[in-house]
């Protein structure tokens, strides 16, 4: 079967616009031997599934809504010096997080039965695991306990290679 030629020139032209997204350029690229960690989160009606501490590097998080209401996940980090007492009293006062807590990354909201991903890398610190949905009621899910505190810690160093002698 022969192809016409303005068939050909849609389909380079198509193959083109496209080859963008799958380029290399454009993939993640980790150092080797980094591997990928994958956190499951399970979020119930105002409470958090989470782990507390993960290392640092990339991380794919796993939003599941076991839950009857939508929930979401923000991933927020806390600066240093700043404890969970005092990003809950910035956020009773201005019901968004306080400027040294920066929002890393963030899932959609999601329906009851439902999942999302997000993908990050995290470098060490502390968390907080946040659903910032209001409620009916207009306290937000993380007022009524929906967080969790998250300790990133650095991943060990491998020990230096010995040092060789040179002749």
């Amino acid at each position: 079967m022969a192809i016409s030629p303005r068939s050909f020139v849609f389909c380079a032209a198509l193959a083109g616009a496209l080859s963008p997204f799958a380029s290399p350029a454009y993939a993640q690229v980790t150092p080797a031997g980094e591997r990928i960690q994958y956190a499951r989160i399970v979020a119930k009606d105002y409470v958090f599934e989470a782990p507390s501490t993960l290392s640092e590097g990339i991380v794919t998080f796993h939003l599941t809504n076991q839950g009857s209401d939508v929930h979401q996940l923000a991933i927020v980090e806390v600066g240093l010096g700043h404890s969970i007492k005092q990003f809950f009293d910035a956020m009773r006062v201005a019901g968004v997080p306080p400027a040294w807590a920066v929002t890393v990354g963030m899932t959609p909201t999601i329906q009851p039965n439902n999942e999302a991903f997000v993908t990050l890398r995290l470098v060490p610190g502390h968390y907080v695991f946040a659903c910032m949905i209001p409620a009916k009621d207009g306290r937000s899910h993380v007022e009524k306990g929906m967080y969790q505190w998250v300790t990133v810690k650095a991943r060990a160093k491998p020990p230096a290679p010995p040092a060789t002698k040179k002749p």
